[in-house]
């Protein structure tokens, strides 16, 4: 394996943003991470990157474990390289900001050239190698970004949202040059998206980060909504109530059809004869209870089945009932924009 976590966690004062129980990656392989807002995604891959230790647990690249000490890591960076979100390019030109990785890594001028060369081809931007990066678009700059990157000739690339505040060209260029990457140069690839089609797109795998875990949830509680009012949230009709969930980069048209995913662990429930239920829960009908790992997962049929995740303190301390009458509550951050 290329990389393989073991009960690996990353905590910040009190809050744990990463817990991961077991995760391994293979070589030249694409991997997709996908998640809503303050999942994990970056806080993995800086991990991946070596740019950030674990608060417990152990990383391991290619059957050994990573050793936090300045000369290993220094070792390690040279065979992985990330992409930020933002990147941040230096001012001056295009081929300046590509050679600067190249020069610090004492790569010979001849060798720099040709890597250069290489590089600007890969992205499309050939023409742009004198340009000065002030003048580029967010698209572009993310291009050049890339070509730095892949001039390093890296083992393994990483990116954190690519595709974000790009205009849709920009993103299918951007994932045809991480595709060459892989094809082509065999070069590891994971990047992060809230987009399921991007990853069903590219991605050998496809993993989903929930509150810093690893879910299994995916393939549920996916629904095709359509978007009744466009602001700094969405909102769409699901089950004849309206629901709100963000869109980060602006994708979703107003009137038209999107598909999201709810996750099952932030959803609320409350049974009808509770009192006064708020006026944006959803009223339903329990279907289904069954215990699972730990939880009790309950169906509840709201017209459309919605899949519902609790813990087993939560559960018992207030019993639910198959053909019980129940309001569900759905929490904004729950709401993941697939497509």
């Amino acid at each position: 394996m290329l990389y393989e976590l073991n009960k690996v966690t990353r905590t910040f004062g009190d809050r744990i943003v990463l817990e991961i129980d077991s995760l391994s990656f293979e070589a030249r392989k694409i991997y997709a991470l996908i998640g809503p807002n303050g999942a994990g995604k970056t806080t993995l891959l800086n991990q991946l990157a070596f740019l950030d230790q674990p608060s417990s647990g152990q990383l391991q690249f290619k059957s050994s474990a990573v050793v936090y000490d300045h000369s290993s890591l220094t070792r390690l960076r040279r065979n992985v390289v990330l992409v930020d979100q933002s990147p941040i390019l230096f001012s001056g030109s295009v081929w300046r900001n590509i050679e600067f990785g190249l020069k610090v890594r004492k790569i010979p001028k001849k060798e720099r050239t040709r890597r250069i060369l290489q590089a600007l081809e890969r992205v499309t931007m050939a023409d742009f190698a004198h340009r000065d990066v002030h003048g580029l678009s967010g698209g572009e700059v993310k291009r050049v970004a890339l070509a730095r990157a892949l001039a390093l000739e890296p083992e393994v690339l990483l990116c954190d949202e690519p595709t974000a505040n790009v205009d849709r060209e920009h993103q299918e260029i951007i994932l045809k040059i991480l595709f060459h990457a892989n094809s082509v140069r065999h070069t590891t690839i994971i990047f992060s998206t809230h987009y399921l089609s991007q990853s069903r797109q590219l991605a050998h795998h496809t993993m989903l980060l929930q509150n810093g875990r690893l879910s299994k949830n995916l393939e549920e509680n996916i629904f095709q909504l359509r978007v009744v009012r466009r602001s700094e949230e969405l909102k769409c009709r699901f089950a004849d109530h309206l629901i709100s969930f963000s869109d980060p980069d602006g994708l979703a048209r107003e009137n038209g059809l999107v598909r999201v995913h709810i996750n099952p662990e932030q959803i609320h429930l409350r049974a009808l004869d509770e009192g006064e239920i708020p006026e944006a829960w959803i009223a339903g009908t329990i279907v289904s209870l069954a215990k699972e790992n730990g939880k009790i997962r309950i169906v509840v049929d709201i017209g459309q089945k919605l899949q519902l995740l609790m813990s087993e303190k939560q559960f018992f301390n207030r019993p639910y009932q198959v053909l019980q009458g129940v309001a569900v509550g759905i929490e904004a951050q729950g709401v993941m924009l697939l497509s």
